[in-house]
């Protein structure tokens, strides 16, 4: 593989590490080199961290956990993923949240409330 391709396919994954919530950042080792490591910050409640879209099973990251039309988390079920948001239901209510968007109120409502 030369040397701009290798370039490339770096930039790639920190492309993708960057939109999964990953930061590239540096740090000495022991030998006195700087070492490359990913560090990620702990998953914000309610906050769709990505979209994974296609036409045939869209998927929604949420809380490190991967998510399907019709699957729920906290009471919360994802009713629809399209490209660029995702529609979610909560004893009734719906509403819609795009990618790092902070949660809205609606995770936090409890039951008969």
């Amino acid at each position: 593989m030369d040397k701009g391709t290798l370039k490339w396919l770096v930039l790639a994954a920190i492309v993708v590490c960057g939109m999964l919530g990953y930061r590239v950042a540096t740090k000495a080792s022991k030998d006195g080199k700087k070492d490359v490591v990913l560090e990620r910050p702990e998953p914000r409640f309610g906050v769709v961290t990505a979209i994974l879209y296609c036409e045939d099973t869209p998927t929604v990251l949420i809380e490190d956990q991967m998510l399907h039309e019709g699957d729920a988390i906290h009471d919360v079920k994802v009713m629809d993923i399209g490209a660029e948001k995702v529609l979610f239901d909560k004893q009734g209510e719906q509403w819609e949240q795009k990618v790092q968007e902070p949660a809205k109120p609606e995770w936090w409502k409890r039951k008969g409330s």
